[in-house]
């Protein structure tokens, strides 16, 4: 007898799951409500019985499994979080890289713009803008590389010293295809305090907040 035959009496009605998810519980109710209900002319067969005895054995395993996984992922996903705040912490008082759309010229010297650029680009160069968006540099890039300093003495394309002031900086890469491929002009800036929320570490520098994927490296200070 299959258990979806099963006839309640009304004295005694097998409560019905309405989800199509049971519990073990719910199976073994199932089964002993089958074996008390069986006709008693025409019992359950022992294969039968065995086999959805096998089938309960089975569903247990399973459940007891996926318990088992999703505690596993509950303590690596802390785990995880835990390492990341630790390492946040450590940064306080650091120097670190973030990526930066702008370069100071201080009118005299040599200004050092540090970049990265991303695996498969083919070309790369680094573009220097004034105020109103024209070219006043550019410098090509090795993107084998992958990472690196330039360092602009203050002068435009046709050998002239520029004012001091805020210029434009981006780095354009593009692999073999054309395609874009992700670069960033970088910045050095000085953590100053990491905060902790429900969502994890913050960290605060330059007057801004951060998160570790927003750093590109650690400097030696």
């Amino acid at each position: 007898m299959e258990i979806s035959k099963i006839l309640q009496p009304p004295s005694q009605a097998v409560t019905t799951a309405t989800s199509a998810n049971l519990g073990k519980e719910d199976f073994l109710h199932l089964l002993t409500v089958q074996l008390r209900y069986q006709d008693p002319m025409n019992p359950m067969e022992n294969t039968d019985f065995i086999a959805q005895m096998a089938q309960f054995s089975s569903l247990e395993q399973l459940q007891n499994m996926n318990q088992s996984l999703e505690k596993g992922l509950g303590s690596e996903g802390q785990l995880q979080d835990a390492f990341r705040n630790s390492l946040a912490t450590s940064l306080v008082g650091r120097t670190v890289e973030i990526p930066t759309i702008e370069v100071e010229w201080e009118g005299e010297g040599r200004t050092g713009i540090a970049y990265r650029i991303d695996d498969g680009a083919r070309t790369a160069q680094l573009r220097i803008l004034d105020a109103r968006g024209q070219l006043v540099r550019q410098f090509e890039l090795d993107p084998s590389r992958g990472q690196g300093v330039i360092e602009w003495d203050g002068k435009s394309r046709v050998d002239t010293e520029v004012p001091a002031g805020a210029y434009r900086v981006l780095v354009l890469a593009k692999d073999a295809a054309g395609g874009a491929v992700k670069a960033d002009a970088l910045r050095p800036v000085t953590v100053d305090a990491v905060r902790f929320d429900r969502d994890g570490a913050t960290i605060w520098a330059d007057g801004q907040a951060l998160s570790l994927d927003d750093l590109s490296g650690v400097l030696n200070d």
